[in-house]
């Protein structure tokens, strides 16, 4: 919900001049002339969302002060007009008379003769609102300086404060996870959150894209895997992953998992396009995935794991492990 305050001058014409006519309202003028407009109005709009109710009060505010070397020695406030109002049209208005040549007669003038030339006098006017509704409450707070001298007035209008109140909505996805971003704890979030942490609308978008998707295209799974392919590439490097070796051969069974296993390891996905093969190595384990063997899926989408072959899971020397097998036997 956003809220504006704006402040701003009137004056009309009531004295003997001969640049206005007399009873001419001047609006906003970067000075006003003290002999022709000895008064000016003073006008607080606030602006409010037209689609709901927000109590606004309003409070204009003549503030005097004497400074010396930037350091307040006096200060005066006096309130010139408040009032609270049930805004359910969007504005609320407020409006004040000032009379600047009794205010430059009366209390300039004294406050002039008492500091003389030790200080510099300021005056200022602030229009600020306090708003609330159900949901929100805030503060705006519109100020103006005022200058006055022996011939003309100056107060630099209009002059304007925003505030926007904004809720965050917090949602839990499948897993009993909360999607607040794009970044977790860990600096990164995990795969299988980036379509959630993406935002609502961006998540649904994609949901009905591949379902559409899914209904044109025969080989879905195809389309799955070239779409994983493309999703995970920022974790993923082209390499080539050794045949044969010291490393102990660990299936999973989707993409996913093993861009998983790299960001908990700390490790890069290498991708060797020769055998469409992807691999993390973290020791002695080589955490395998062989594009296009996902395994079978239940009705539900959720991959079943089967057994995998000796040649699928494990590159090491079986007649060592023959030969173990048969000592612990003897033994």
């Amino acid at each position: 919900m956003t809220v504006e305050t704006t402040l701003s001058t009137e004056a009309t014409v009531t004295g003997n001049t001969s640049l206005y006519n007399r009873s001419e309202t001047l609006t906003d003028m970067p000075v006003y002339l003290r002999t022709a407009t000895p008064e000016v109005e003073l006008i607080a709009v606030t602006s409010t969302p037209a689609d709901r109710t927000v109590s606004v009060t309003q409070q204009v505010v003549l503030e005097l002060s004497a400074t010396r070397n930037g350091e307040v020695f006096w200060r005066d406030s006096q309130t010139l007009a408040i009032d609270t109002q049930e805004v359910t049209n969007g504005t609320a208005r407020t409006r004040t008379t000032l009379d600047v040549q009794q205010l430059a007669r009366e209390q300039l003038s004294n406050v002039t003769t008492e500091a003389g030339d030790i200080g510099t006098i300021e005056a200022q006017v602030t229009a600020n609102a306090l708003y609330h509704t159900d949901r929100y409450n805030g503060q705006t707070t519109a100020v103006a300086p005022l200058t006055v001298t022996d011939r003309v007035y100056e107060l630099q209008t209009p002059q304007r404060d925003q505030q926007t109140n904004v809720t965050t909505i917090q949602r839990t996805v499948a897993g009993g996870e909360t999607a607040s971003g794009l970044f977790g704890s860990g600096g990164r979030v995990s795969p299988r959150d980036l379509g959630t942490s993406l935002g609502g609308l961006g998540a649904i978008s994609l949901a009905v894209g591949v379902w559409h998707t899914r209904r044109q295209i025969g080989d879905f799974d195809e389309f799955r895997r070239q779409y994983e392919r493309v999703r995970y590439v920022e974790w993923i490097s082209r390499g080539t992953i050794p045949t044969t070796g010291k490393y102990a051969r660990v299936p999973v069974e989707a993409l996913v998992d093993l861009v998983d296993i790299a960001i908990d390891s700390e490790k890069r996905v290498i991708h060797d396009t020769t055998k469409d093969i992807y691999a993390v190595v973290d020791g002695n384990l080589m955490y395998e995935y062989r594009d296009g063997e996902d395994g079978n899926t239940d009705e539900f989408g959720f991959a079943s794991f089967t057994d995998s072959t000796p040649s699928q899971s494990l590159d090491l020397d079986l007649d060592a492990l023959d030969h173990d097998r048969d000592q612990s036997t003897e033994r």
